[in-house]
């Protein structure tokens, strides 16, 4: 499978340096080190906890706003404690 996506010039040049000095100045290694660098993001992930129904758990943590705010301030609520 082929995967696009743009990198900051800088983060490219770094992740290439590296992905070189661990894999060697061969062809695949930065394909190898892709896979190393996702795998570990997939395995970092796994250790999230797992929400079975985030709408409800986001109205349990606003309940005490009700009533406070209009619904589009309420949202913005929403979404600040959904980023943390």
């Amino acid at each position: 499978m082929v995967l696009k996506f743009e990198l900051d010039k800088d983060l490219e040049r770094r992740f290439r340096e590296s992905a070189m000095r661990k894999y060697g100045y061969i062809k695949g290694s930065l394909k190898k080190a892709s896979e190393d660098a996702i795998k570990d993001w997939l395995k970092d992930d796994e250790e999230l906890p797992r929400v079975k129904d985030p709408i409800k758990l986001i109205e349990g943590i606003m309940s005490h706003l009700r009533g406070k705010y209009t619904s589009v301030e309420l949202q913005h609520e929403a979404k600040k404690l959904w980023i943390k």
